[in-house]
């Protein structure tokens, strides 16, 4: 009687799952996650950061027999925050305005233009 080979290597416990299904997913989202985090460093013009988590939790019963449950997580980069800039208004309120500048005002003055601050010419 011939015994079968052992099982030795990670993957060939990954191979496992599915009968046979799993691993190739596991390995395809992996290089998925490779490619967008390329794609996301040369779109942002940063460092990019993903993750794979891998699990197995293994399980037996009073018989030897081992059961083993597989699974994974992948995290994608964040995209940075939508940034603003505002200043708070009386009331409460945002304003885009600088309370503490000078306001300009633009007005006609012998059919051209000028630039005048109102708190200087008035």
């Amino acid at each position: 009687m011939t015994r079968a080979p052992e099982i030795r290597g990670l993957d060939q416990t990954l191979a496992l799952a599915d009968n046979g299904q799993y691993l190739p997913l596991l390995l395809q989202e992996n290089d998925d996650l490779i490619s967008e985090i390329v794609s996301f460093s040369q779109s942002y013009g940063t460092k990019a950061k993903g993750k794979l988590s891998l699990t197995i939790e293994y399980s037996t019963d009073r018989f030897g027999q081992i059961e083993i449950a597989v699974e994974h997580k992948v995290s994608l980069p964040k995209p940075p925050k939508a940034k603003a800039t505002a200043w708070t208004a009386d009331g409460g309120g945002l304003t885009v305005a600088n309370p503490n500048q000078r306001a300009m005002e633009i007005r006609e003055v012998g059919g051209r233009r000028e630039l005048r601050s109102p708190t200087i010419d008035d």
